[in-house]
């Protein structure tokens, strides 16, 4: 059994499906122990309010995931949007892959291909399914979130090291240094210093582990606080030195490869 579904069997999540089909005006949804949300934006727009006053407007379709109790609210405005929400039961907030995972995950679908087949399915049982709707649409809503979590570790949204055993943990170490200081100059010699390994050692064991070299979750890394520090209003040219480029041109291009828009063009569609 692999570490992703060794983990999910531990997590024991399950999603419990609310509403599907045409909303127009607004709803809260209060932070509940033991409960995230999933939200399906079919069809925009919808604005999704949070208690800091932070707001996440929704054009195109997009999967929106809680994954720990958040209070949070939608409103589509003047106009409606097609939505399927769903409570996501936890097991408790405290678990590994929760406190791995950000505030919010928010994914426009055309950046999902792979979940092509899973969202048509979720997509025709919410429109044709007749007995035992509730029960199909729930469990796709688990394959779904199991599809996320995947995602989110492969474009590193969410901490692999909830994925270290015990013979890994020293990798968590070069990890935290990356997440939390993304703008300093690492290398492959002082990473490995830091979890006590040679070279050779650190760089293969990370690459077997995490499923990609230093170098690749480090590009992670910047790009996440970069479009966290876009979204703050920041200029570009100040940003891209931030995270650790030495020229904005240079920021731009690895930007662009991360995201497929470059940075300007990504704040524009909203697509964090």
């Amino acid at each position: 059994m692999d570490r992703l579904s060794a983990l999910l069997l531990q997590f024991g999540f399950s999603a419990d499906t609310f509403f599907e089909g045409t909303f127009c005006g607004s709803n809260h949804f209060p932070a509940q122990p033991g409960r995230g949300h999933l939200h399906l934006v079919r069809e925009g727009p919808v604005t999704f309010v949070h208690a800091d006053g932070t707001r996440l407007r929704i054009d195109a379709p997009t999967l929106i995931l809680y994954p720990r109790p958040q209070a949070h609210g939608l409103d589509t405005g003047a106009g409606t949007a097609r939505l399927l929400c769903a409570t996501v039961h936890l097991p408790g907030d405290d678990g590994a892959v929760i406190d791995s995972l950000p505030p919010y995950l928010q994914l426009p679908l055309a950046q999902l291909p792979a979940m092509a087949g899973l969202l048509d399915l979720l997509f025709d049982e919410a429109q044709h399914g007749g007995l035992g709707q509730k029960l199909v649409l729930n469990r796709l809503c688990d394959v779904l979130i199991v599809q996320l979590l995947r995602h989110a570790l492969a474009k590193h949204l969410m901490s692999a090291a909830c994925m270290l055993g015990p013979s890994d943990a020293a990798l968590a170490n070069a990890m935290t240094a990356m997440r939390d200081h993304p703008g300093h100059h690492w290398t492959v010699a002082s990473l490995a210093t830091l979890c006590g390994m040679s070279r050779s050692r650190f760089a293969r064991q990370f690459h077997a582990v995490i499923g990609c070299p230093p170098a690749e979750y480090l590009t992670g890394q910047r790009m996440l606080r970069a479009q966290a520090l876009l979204q703050q209003g920041r200029l570009v040219q100040d940003v891209a030195l931030e995270v650790g480029y030495a020229s904005q041109p240079a920021f731009t291009r690895a930007f662009r490869a991360y995201s497929g828009l470059s940075p300007r063009d990504w704040l524009a569609q909203g697509a964090n």
